[in-house]
């Protein structure tokens, strides 16, 4: 038996749609946690809103693209802020897995403060090194002297390479 596709009108049956906020209601109480007028969902260990519907959980960015659109895409969907939650129309955008991996936060073990650039304190008279990954290859910008001149080269790549970059 074919698995059952999740339609928009499913979708409206069950869940009250706030596209201004980017946030889900239940219609209808449906047992366990989900009560009538109550925000739908939970935040996962990842970081996004999930929501079960049916026996099956939906991140509910793709469960705004598919009210809003009319269809889960097939695409990767990204949050322009970067913002997990917001699940606003206007901060989705379709995304290749380039660049939705371009518009991620810098790595936790960062202590530059930017993304791509890091301190080599081994070399002393141009510490600062700043690198950037396009198509899956890491690619060396070169050494600097200040981390302002890292910023910049890195910045510099970013316009080059990136395709949601916004300067």
């Amino acid at each position: 038996m074919a698995e059952k596709i999740l339609s928009r009108d499913r979708l409206c049956e069950l869940l009250e749609v706030d596209t201004e906020n980017g946030i889900f209601t239940w219609r209808h109480t449906m047992g366990g946690r989900a009560k009538k007028g109550q925000q739908a969902g939970a935040l996962g260990a990842n970081g996004y809103v999930s929501i079960g519907i049916d026996q099956k959980d939906f991140l509910a960015h793709r469960l705004m693209w598919l009210y809003v659109y009319g269809a889960i895409p097939l695409l990767q969907i990204d949050h322009i802020d970067r913002n997990r939650t917001n699940n606003k129309p206007i901060n989705l955008r379709l995304a290749t897995q380039k660049q939705n991996s371009e518009n991620i936060y810098r790595v936790k073990t960062n202590t530059s403060g930017y993304r791509g650039v890091r301190c080599e304190s081994r070399l002393s008279s141009k510490p600062w090194s700043a690198t950037i990954t396009h198509n899956y290859k890491q690619k060396h910008l070169g050494y600097y002297a200040t981390v302002e001149e890292a910023v910049v080269a890195r910045k510099a790549a970013e316009d080059l390479y990136f395709t949601h970059h916004m300067p």
